[in-house]
C-alpha cells in the first residue's frame, strides 16, 4: 500500500539532498547517532503546512516496532538497497518544498 511520509530540512536534510532525492526518486540515510546501522527516517503523513521539507510516497513497508509518528526502513530487503553506509529507499513520488 502507498504511503505518504516527510523529511524537514535540517542541517541533514538539506536543499541540495531535497534537490538530488527529487532527481533521484530515493531517499538515503546513515546510521542514528550512536547506533552502526544505516536506517531512512522520517515522519508519517504530509509535511506540515509552514515547514520546507520533502513529501515522498512508496510502496515499502516501513520497519515494525517504530514510535507513532514515525518512519524507519533499515536492513537489506526488497526496496532497500545498502550502499557505502547507507541505507536507499525506492520513493515512487518525491516532492520539494525546499525553493
Amino acid at each position: 500500500m502507498v504511503q505518504q511520509y516527510h523529511r524537514i530540512e535540517s542541517p541533514t536534510q538539506t536543499s541540495e539532498d531535497a534537490i538530488q532525492q527529487t532527481s533521484s526518486q530515493e531517499i538515503w540515510g546513515k546510521p542514528a547517532r550512536g547506533s552502526e546501522v544505516p536506517k531512512v527516517k522520517a515522519y508519517c503523513g504530509a509535511l506540515p503546512i509552514g515547514k520546507r521539507g520533502i513529501e515522498f510516497t512508496t510502496d515499502i513497508e516501513p520497519d515494525a516496532g517504530v514510535p507513532p509518528g514515525y518512519a524507519f526502513w533499515s536492513g537489506s530487503r526488497e526496496g532497500i538497497v545498502l550502499k557505502d553506509g547507507f541505507a536507499i529507499l525506492k520513493a515512487i513520488r518525491v516532492i520539494n518544498h525546499q525553493p
